[in-house]
């Protein structure tokens, strides 16, 4: 039996009972429909404390942490059903291993009780787990072979690693190199090298002044790595899902003292991953922390990226705004409880002049948008007033662009339902406004047949591999 249809049954056991879900990757809670059993009725924003190192520091814009490899270094690591695969290390990890001895070194001068931990996860597969296994074992002995015989690759690699690290340590660029490799040679005795099969924190307990840690899975969530200071990452799904991958994260934690010793190595494209999923978690974070009421959850996405697996969601509940699209309601109200807003728009709008754009800040968007009346018995379930707002304020948020366009068009005969995701403007009127900001054409239909004037809002999101997700 699955573990949610046990929870179910539980909660239907007792008359009245109240469920906490705690999570740090709440995409698929939020994409629920709104009568799903799992989907919150409220969130509280847990904030880390000051000494947590996360997403913004290893995938922001400043960020000095990552370094970048190529990912055909990753079929070195994974040689697949060779029966005798060679135990050649590509240069990526040989760096990697090199910049995690620098830094664990010299922590261990400065405090003889500090061990630290390196993680390599690039693979699913024991095989290829045990093949790694051999490829740091051998690292092991040839650092400590190359440090006694003074060679001068070696050397010259570690002096690297030491110039790399000194970039973002203070500490350590003031300390004397030659001491550290005489160090590093003396206790790299005490690498040792453990593959990971558990699922619990006493599995990666760093035990030695250097662990060096393996594994698949297991390491995908639940476990916390202290010490942690160089992760090898390369796991390269074809179709990534943020929730998933974001499980991946034991990189982030409790690190702030060490965070110029810091390093994570991956390829380019799962550093794009990485950078998309931080920026959906910043727009998620702001979008609960404005709204807690659970009235509306958008979730941002970027390239190829899924926010969670489908097949978990139900079919036809999840609604996108995707860039370069444009969005209308199907048709709108134009009977008497619209005048009131009617008459708001207008003198919002008054300064605009007819068939010409202007620009205006996102929240006075926001504003018109939740003024408009779409009619509710004609909706595609495609254009949700409250949804194409705040995702709106979410882009605007994560591209730090905080103005758009307002294209005004007063006076139209407008009377057809149109789709949702057509268009009510697409003629040449729709392509005098610049495609680079997100664009509102407010277009204001006449009074007719004892009908009242009512304004008709089409959305146009500015060209881009994003999307934003939604429950509907």
């Amino acid at each position: 039996m699955r573990g949610d249809n046990r929870i179910t049954e539980l909660r239907n056991f007792f008359d009245k009972n109240t469920y906490l879900q705690v999570t740090a990757t709440p995409q698929a809670l939020f994409l629920q429909s709104s009568e799903h059993e799992f989907r919150p009725k409220f969130t509280v924003l847990s904030k880390p404390g000051s000494g947590y190192v996360g997403g913004d520091d290893f995938f922001g814009e400043e960020t000095e942490l990552i370094r970048e490899f190529d990912i055909n270094d990753i079929a070195v690591l994974i040689p697949g059903p060779q029966p005798a695969p060679a135990l050649v290390i590509p240069p990526s990890l040989l760096r990697a291993l090199d910049m995690f001895m620098v830094g664990a070194t010299f922590k261990r001068i400065k405090d003889v009780d500090q061990n630290c931990a390196f993680l390599c996860h690039v693979s699913t597969k024991k095989a290829d787990h045990n093949h790694i296994v051999e490829l740091l074992r051998k690292y092991k002995k040839d650092l400590a072979a190359g440090i006694e015989k003074r060679n001068s690759s070696t050397i010259e690699r570690l002096r690297s690693a030491y110039s790399d690290l000194a970039s973002t340590h203070e500490g350590l660029r003031s300390s004397n190199f030659d001491d550290l490799v005489e160090k590093i040679g003396f206790f790299s005795r005490g690498i040792v090298v453990k593959l990971v099969n558990g699922e619990t924190d006493e599995d990666v307990a760093v035990r030695s002044p250097y662990n060096l840690f393996v594994g698949g899975n297991k390491l995908g969530r639940g476990v916390t790595i202290k010490n942690l200071l160089v992760s090898y990452y390369g796991r390269n799904p074809r179709k990534p899902q943020a929730d998933t991958v974001l499980q991946h994260a034991r990189m982030y934690g409790y690190r702030r003292n060490d965070i110029g010793l810091l390093r994570l190595f991956l390829p380019r494209e799962l550093h794009v991953v990485f950078r998309a999923i931080n920026l959906m978690e910043r727009g998620l974070r702001d979008l609960i922390a404005r709204n807690p009421d659970e009235e509306f959850r958008g979730i941002y996405v970027e390239n190829v990226m899924n926010p969670t697996r489908k097949n978990i969601l139900v079919p036809g509940s999840l609604g996108i705004y995707s860039g370069g699209s444009n969005y209308n309601p199907a048709q709108i109200l134009r009977n008497a409880a619209t005048k009131n807003a009617t008459s708001k728009i207008d003198h919002k709008l008054a300064g605009v002049e007819n068939k010409k754009y202007q620009e205006i800040p996102i929240e006075d968007m926001y504003e018109l948008i939740g003024l408009v009346k779409p009619d509710q018995d004609q909706s595609e379930r495609v254009w949700d007033s409250l949804a194409i707002a705040e995702s709106l304020r979410q882009y605007a948020k994560l591209k730090k662009n905080e103005t758009g366009y307002v294209y005004v068009d007063r006076d139209r005969g407008l009377r057809e339902n149109r789709r949702e995701t057509a268009g009510v403007l697409t003629g040449g009127e729709y392509r005098t406004v610049p495609y680079d900001r997100v664009v509102l054409f407010m277009l204001r239909t006449n009074a007719d047949r004892g009908e009242y004037a009512a304004w008709w809002p089409q959305v146009r999101f500015p060209d881009g591999p994003y999307a934003f997700a939604f429950s509907i």
